[in-house]
């Protein structure tokens, strides 16, 4: 997984480009380009990396990035047509034309959360579910409403206290394009063959270092070991399986990677603070509930 620049989509007549993605299955490479991006996920579930931010995302997700902050929202790439992805993508720049409207006194705290994407933003259920209907409208708006919707956006998360910061101040770019890409590689590597039985030994060939180096290494830029890292991807995959299937617990354990029943069970609780039945049963009410709220 190499990290690429993107170039800057057609915005066609228009400032800003908007559009509502299904696709059974998301993610490519690593990226980053000069369009700030507002992503909302309605459906889909995988993992996400912004800048040196690795973590899991879910239906209901609403993250801001930030311009030239590389970033990735990837799906299990055995995906069925039930785990279909149905996702809002919003990309803009400060410049409108020969304009930086962010620069207008009206907008300054438009202006500081955009300075704050630089790390990317995650915000919480009530503001995902606040700007629903608006992301949705956005996609099919023209001229200038396309403009009014944006700004009523950007104006309700600038009202959001409770976002969370995702990547890390210190995440240099310069620094990572001029790199190997190697914890990218890892984590592809990973990504693609958590069901296995990945070693230290595996997994230090495929980074090119020694198991000791890497075991530094790997620490320093996810703040995670490896096994536990390794643990949380089979954990987001169990939790995928167990929202959309009725796959015994059991099989499910065997399926992503573990060996024993006990350490799953072990394992799900660490990671979501509940046990697999629970969270299947829990889950499914939620699902009901988030149904009556976006339709």
């Amino acid at each position: 997984m190499k990290l690429q620049f993107k170039t800057s989509e057609q915005f066609t007549m228009s400032s800003i480009y908007a559009k509502r993605v299904h696709r059974p299955h998301t993610g490519g490479n690593w990226h980053f380009h000069q369009e700030f991006e507002l992503i909302y996920f309605i459906k889909g579930h995988g993992m996400r990396v912004v800048g040196d931010n690795i973590s899991n995302f879910q239906a209901g997700e609403l993250v801001l990035v930030g311009q030239w902050l590389p970033h990735l929202w990837r799906n299990a790439s055995e995906s069925t047509d039930e785990e279909m992805t149905d996702f809002v993508v919003v990309k803009f720049t400060r410049m409108f034309g020969s304009v930086d409207l962010f620069a207008m006194p009206e907008l300054i705290h438009v202006k500081a959360l955009l300075k704050k994407a630089n790390q990317g933003l995650y915000f919480p259920k009530e503001t995902q579910r606040a700007v629903h209907t608006d992301m949705l409208n956005l996609v099919k708006a023209e001229s200038s409403e396309k403009l009014i919707l944006l700004l009523k956006i950007l104006r309700r998360l600038v009202k959001c206290e409770a976002y969370q910061v995702l990547s890390s101040p210190n995440f240099s770019l310069p620094k990572q394009i001029k790199g190997e890409n190697r914890l990218y590689k890892v984590i592809n590597y990973i990504s693609v063959n958590y069901a296995t039985n990945i070693t230290l030994n595996e997994i230090s060939k495929i980074a090119v270092m020694t198991p000791p180096a890497f075991c530094r290494f790997f620490k320093t830029r996810t703040n995670r070991t490896f096994s536990s890292f390794l643990n949380e991807i089979r954990i987001s995959r169990a939790s995928q399986f167990l929202i959309n299937g009725e796959t015994s617990i059991k099989q499910i354990c065997f399926d992503v990677g573990f060996s024993s029943l006990t350490n799953f069970n072990r394992a799900f609780k660490s990671v979501n603070g509940i046990s697999p039945s629970n969270y299947r049963n829990s889950y499914s009410t939620f699902r009901k509930f988030n149904l009556k709220e976006v339709s």
